[in-house]
């Protein structure tokens, strides 16, 4: 009979570092019992770590507040990768054979270590997809009993820079975690908001974040292609503040207000101006030209990871993440790049949220770290330790020894155990000497009546 798991997971955003905790039952249903949310403008850039004491800092504080809520100890996290460094790159592994044989999985596994062992300049391989192999002249997924004498492997790596991960560790050493597992965030993501139907058929999901906008691609429902394009929402939010001199705050907010990306001809010969503060108005028309000129940017990086496979997408384009809540967003991409099969993804009903926590399901935003959940499988917390010097609840308390001497109410500790004794000579000890009761002698009266009876006596006899 399986038991509940407390499952924990971090996020690090651009903007924020977040963390989420469930439980796992043992029939494999997940309960969400807590979300944590700690503002780190100055901690990550890109999805990479660009501050490791302000990030440390920011995960500690998230950690804290979920064990003071849960009331438990947190001492292992799940933790998600991404960053504009991640990416995938092709690599064939040949193999031949000396005589023509049976394919078996001793080869197999040969060709995927010699894969993994593929060198990259300041990269490290995180995970590979097998795409397909070449036997003779044919190819298939499954080459295992096919009889050759030649076998290539076609493999997708999946690579980052190697201070990615190194930054990552020594984040989660400081805050006094150990990773269970370092998720790669957009393959979750994928497998949590798209159908297998969908990867079957082809598609690209699109993931707008802050600093960053991820590509991924499935066919015949295997990983093609995955780019982490390094630009997002905040780019729009940096040129409205730049341009008309105001805080990013209140950037921010014009854009989510007023911000689409994209406006009919018509729309845009309307000149209206928009209140910022008291004294100051600005253009609307100026304000959506910047926007969609920024927006356009980012869909036309996009296209250039997706054009290559979009005769395959048959499930087309799938938009997710916060920066998919621009409005007309469907309307831009067909509009620039004439594919019509283009939807936005909301992510879907979960029904593991407990009553009493209020979370934003609507803005994309929280997918990633509810798919590390649900692959998350191992217990994160602990008995806390103690510290030095500090008591011990869990020892016995000691018990007072029976000597102690208990007199008004007051318990008298026992005298603390005298030094060993220096041993000595023995012919230098001393016996005791056992005393004597000493016997009273006549007193001063009697003394005198037995002198002058003595005297008396001797006078007769003199006579």
């Amino acid at each position: 009979m399986g038991v509940e798991k407390n499952i924990v997971v971090i996020e690090l955003g651009s903007s924020s570092i977040r963390a989420m905790i469930g439980q796992k039952k043992p029939d494999g249903s997940l309960q969400i019992t807590g979300f944590e949310k700690e503002s780190a403008p100055d901690s990550i850039h890109k999805g990479v770590v660009y501050n490791i004491d302000k990030t440390v800092q920011a995960i500690a504080t998230v950690i804290k507040r979920i064990e003071e809520r849960q009331k438990i100890f947190v001492n292992k996290v799940y933790v998600g990768v991404t960053g504009q460094s991640l990416r995938t790159i092709g690599n064939t592994v040949k193999r031949q054979l000396d005589v023509k044989v049976a394919i078996n999985e001793e080869i197999m596994d040969a060709l995927k270590d010699e894969n993994r062992m593929q060198p990259y300049p300041n990269a490290e391989i995180l995970d590979f997809v097998p795409q397909e192999y070449r036997v003779g002249s044919h190819l298939t997924m499954d080459p295992v009993g096919i009889m050759a004498d030649h076998i290539e492997g076609y493999f997708k790596n999946i690579v980052a820079r190697k201070v990615l991960c190194e930054n990552l560790r020594r984040c989660l050493e400081g805050a006094k975690l150990e990773p269970f597992d370092f998720f790669i965030s957009p393959l979750l993501l994928s497998g949590y908001l798209l159908t297998d139907p969908e990867k079957r058929s082809g598609c690209a999901l699109v993931d707008f974040g802050a600093e960053t906008t991820t590509v991924v691609i499935y066919e015949k429902n295997i990983l093609r292609h995955l780019v982490v394009i390094p630009m997002g929402g905040d780019n729009i939010t940096a040129d409205i503040a730049a341009i008309f001199h105001i805080e990013r705050e209140e950037a921010e907010l014009l854009k989510r207000t007023h911000g689409s990306a994209y406006t009919e001809e018509t729309e845009n010969a309307e000149t209206t101006t928009l209140n910022i503060s008291n004294d100051r108005q600005i253009d609307k028309k100026r304000l959506l030209d910047i926007i969609e000129s920024r927006q356009q940017e980012i869909l036309e990086n996009v296209w250039e990871q997706v054009k290559n496979y979009s005769d395959r997408l048959l499930s087309g384009v799938i938009f997710t993440g916060g920066g998919a809540n621009m409005r007309q967003l469907e309307t831009a991409f067909f509009k620039y790049h004439h594919f019509d099969k283009v939807k936005t993804r909301l992510m879907p009903a979960v029904t593991e949220f407990t009553t009493n926590l209020r979370l934003d399901t609507q803005s994309n935003t929280l997918a990633t770290l509810i798919a590390m959940l649900r692959r998350g499988d191992e217990e994160c917390t602990s008995e806390r330790p103690i510290e030095p010097g500090l008591f011990d609840p869990s020892r016995e308390e000691p018990t007072i020894p029976t000597s102690t001497i208990k007199e008004e109410g007051v318990v008298m500790q026992p005298k603390p155990e005298q030094p060993e004794e220096v041993p000595v000579i023995e012919d230098q000890i001393e016996e005791p000497k056992e005393e004597k009761k000493k016997e009273k002698g006549p007193g001063a009266f009697s003394r005198m009546s037995k002198w002058f009876k003595d005297l008396a006596t001797d006078l007769v006899e003199e006579k």
